[in-house]
């Protein structure tokens, strides 16, 4: 009688946000037969890991990734590490990568995953939804990372250049490439006087 009171289940659980803390999560519809528990007051999502990996396998086959969608959608990623809900460790936060500048947070615990307002939408918009099980893996991490690189050093870039100039240079750089002899090319553009022979 004591084990049967002592264990509730895991729909009886009261969960507080890992964000606000002090409110309490309501379950939610995200996707059919995909439950989340969302905020009322940030609106962020937790979805709990095997129920995700259920609907993976009634979701039927991955999605190809849509490059076209944009709908501008409001992110509140807070950047601050937060808690897991359930089990309370300190949750792992992901990059998305992709052209999106947001990370997901997982417990390393429970496996449930934690989206700030709006990041389902827009990772929805996308065909990224299906891919958030990738997008805890050290392959996918390591491209999000050169990607931030990349993104960084065009930063740079811009900067010494100006906008103009990198965006020339860049065309040079993509016909040169193209080119059989671009070492050629090459010697010549950066020798000092190439008809002083």
């Amino acid at each position: 009688m004591v084990a049967a009171t002592s264990l509730k289940s895991w729909r009886e659980v009261t969960l507080n946000c890992p964000v606000c803390r002090s409110f309490e999560l309501g379950s939610t519809d995200l996707e059919s037969n995909l439950t989340s528990f969302r905020c009322p007051s940030c609106r962020g999502n937790w979805i709990r890991g095997a129920q995700y990996w259920k609907w993976l396998e009634e979701h039927g086959p991955n999605l190809p990734e849509r490059d076209d969608q944009d709908s501008g959608l409001s992110l509140a990623e807070p950047g601050t590490p937060i808690d897991c809900p359930e089990c309370r460790f300190r949750m792992v936060k992901y990059l998305v990568g992709h052209g999106f500048n947001f990370t997901l947070d997982q417990c390393d615990g429970c496996k449930g995953i934690w989206l700030d307002r709006n990041e389902w939408d827009a990772l929805k918009e996308r065909n990224l939804h299906d891919d958030l099980n990738a997008m805890f893996t050290p392959f996918w991490q390591a491209n999000a990372q050169k990607e931030i690189r990349r993104r960084h050093l065009e930063q740079i870039y811009v900067s010494r250049f100006g906008e103009e100039d990198y965006a020339e240079i860049k065309r040079i750089r993509a016909w040169l490439d193209t080119r059989t002899n671009k070492e050629e090319f090459l010697a010549y553009l950066t020798d000092q006087d190439p008809f002083n022979v």
